[in-house]
């Protein structure tokens, strides 16, 4: 293989950084939020069960959202240039997916407090609604590297 070739290989799986401002992240993740108190307040996760997969795809897409500009704020400050993409796939990806854990960890916490002291439904049905609310994260957040990943 001739160095041009290696090279032209090399920038199909190196991509310069990301560009997600913060303060896009941060207004997004503040309007799933409030859908989701709307959502709650007028029990539409219950006349709508479809609403939770749509919030869990959106709560992924943002955390991506939110993963990619810390990910441009510190391959900035590294003054790093080029990345590998599936680095950066994985930071963003993990990022999202780790934020849906500790959602998933609130959420048990609030059926076995509050849900059990005041009777509210459950937010936890099952393990299968739980691994299914992972997939719809890590959905959402695919689809928010897919747009928002900036290339070369």
């Amino acid at each position: 293989m001739c160095e041009k070739e290696k090279k032209s290989l090399a920038r199909l799986f190196l991509r310069t950084q990301t560009s997600m401002k913060f303060s896009t992240a941060a207004r997004a993740i503040v309007c799933v939020l409030v859908l989701h108190a709307i959502f709650i307040l007028t029990h539409a996760y219950f006349l709508f069960p479809w609403l939770d997969i749509l919030m869990h795809a959106l709560g992924g897409f943002v955390m991506a959202l939110l993963g990619l500009a810390i990910h441009h704020r510190v391959m900035s400050a590294s003054h790093l240039k080029e990345i590998p993409v599936w680095y950066q796939w994985l930071f963003v990806i993990g990022f999202a997916m780790l934020i849906g854990v500790v959602w998933e960890f609130y959420e048990y916490v609030m059926d076995q407090t509050l849900a059990v002291w005041f009777s509210w439904p459950r937010a936890q049905v099952s393990l299968t609604d739980t691994m299914m609310d992972f997939l719809n994260d890590f959905i959402g957040a695919c689809v928010a590297f897919g747009l928002f990943f900036r290339k070369a």
